[in-house]
């Protein structure tokens, strides 16, 4: 089993800093669990995790509940059950339950955007799909506020051309907006990222090769007067890729991507106001990392005054969790630390605020000869905590 063979690493391992009570498995997929997402439950009652997991010839959405000791409640749950394959889930809880964004593709390679929305206890309350059905759509994401859901997508329109399109949701899954087009994208364009402020306007980050040498970021706010859409940054020729935005309860944003124009993959974050980073990115940035290998997917959550930012960097051999705290202001407030220590790949970090500090998941790749789509690459989704 992966658990197994994880243990048999970790104590192969200099460090037993990923594998040792501090850190957990799970998923009990024993072949594939990948991109891992989380959301906080209510009142502090524990988190919802969600995957992608392989374990039935198919990749289906799986989730599983921590409680309020950030425990596992119950083994982890199958979602999904189409012919499809269903991939790369985003969670946002309500009130009672939780909400899910995934996409589908099936045997012909038609890629279907869906949400759908269950009980804490795993029943499934409604699912549909999103977007123009005549469209390839793919990449979702939804966040929950008040008694709404917003969710976002990439639409691939007539001429291959493709757009972030957005709409707003009730609670039971009926419209409450028109969907609408908010921004170009492209075929390069793999991630969205958003926040809801603390008015209830979304804001999706993303990056794009849009009219621009490279991939460059982009921020849409998706205002009640129409989307307002902001280049972030210069075109410099120079990738800048998988941004992700939170703002804390005060209303300052924080920024995090990597970023080639170092000859290296390098992470960057920025903190601010909204108004400081639209006018000019570059004053407000922080290079995070300064390594020989390659530092990406940068994800952060704000707690308090607080920033928490985890990224991997494989300058070790394998890639590995790294996790730093930062002011609002972007200034570091200690040193990094090395969450995990093994011989597979730590990938992809989902960290959300939890009690004093944060809580990380990611997941645990152990690659076979032909990459991460061979049929023999095994992974797990592990948890910890850090302060």
């Amino acid at each position: 089993m992966i658990a197994a063979r994880l243990a048999g690493l970790c104590a192969a391992a200099a460090a037993l800093a990923a594998c040792g009570p501090a850190a957990r498995q799970v998923s009990d997929s024993g072949y594939g669990a990948y991109e891992v997402s989380m959301a906080l439950r209510p009142a502090g009652a524990g988190l919802e995790l969600a995957w992608y997991d392989t374990r039935d010839g198919n990749a289906e959405v799986y989730t599983r509940l921590l409680d309020a000791a950030a425990q596992a409640e119950g083994a982890d749950r199958r979602l999904t059950e189409t012919p499809a394959q269903s991939f790369e889930p985003d969670v946002a809880t309500t009130a009672d339950g939780y909400v899910i964004a995934w996409y589908e593709k099936n045997a012909d390679g038609a890629l279907r955007a869906q949400l759908g929305a269950w009980s804490f206890d795993g029943a499934q309350r409604w699912a549909q799909p999103l977007g123009d059905d005549t469209h390839d759509t793919r990449i979702p994401l939804v966040r929950a506020f008040g008694n709404g859901l917003f969710a976002a997508w990439v639409e691939i329109e007539d001429a291959d051309r493709q757009f972030v399109w957005g709409q707003w949701r009730n609670l039971d899954g009926s419209p409450r907006s028109d969907a609408q087009r908010l921004a170009p994208a492209g075929p390069t364009t793999w991630n969205l990222n958003a926040a809801v402020d603390s008015r209830g306007v979304p804001f999706i980050v993303f990056d794009a090769l849009v009219d621009t040498k490279s991939q460059e970021l982009y921020l849409v706010e998706v205002a009640a007067a129409g989307p307002l859409v902001t280049r972030l940054g210069s075109d410099d020729g120079h990738s800048s890729e998988y941004p992700d935005i939170a703002f804390s309860a005060s209303g300052e944003v924080a920024l995090a991507w990597f970023d080639s124009r170092d000859g290296n993959d390098e992470v960057y974050l920025a903190g601010g106001s909204l108004a400081e980073l639209r006018a000019g990115l570059a004053a407000h940035e922080h290079r995070v990392t300064d390594t020989p290998g390659s530092s990406i997917g940068a994800y952060l959550a704000w707690n308090g005054e607080r920033i928490g930012l985890a990224w991997s960097d494989d300058s070790v051999g394998q890639f590995e969790i790294y996790y730093r705290p930062f002011a609002e202001n972007g200034d570091a407030l200690g040193a990094q630390k090395r969450i995990t220590d093994n011989k597979t790949n730590s990938l992809i970090p989902a960290i959300k605020a939890w009690r004093d500090g944060f809580a990380l998941a990611w997941s645990e790749v152990t690659p076979a000869s032909g990459g991460a789509h061979d049929p023999n690459t095994r992974s797990e989704v592990l948890f910890t905590l850090v302060d």
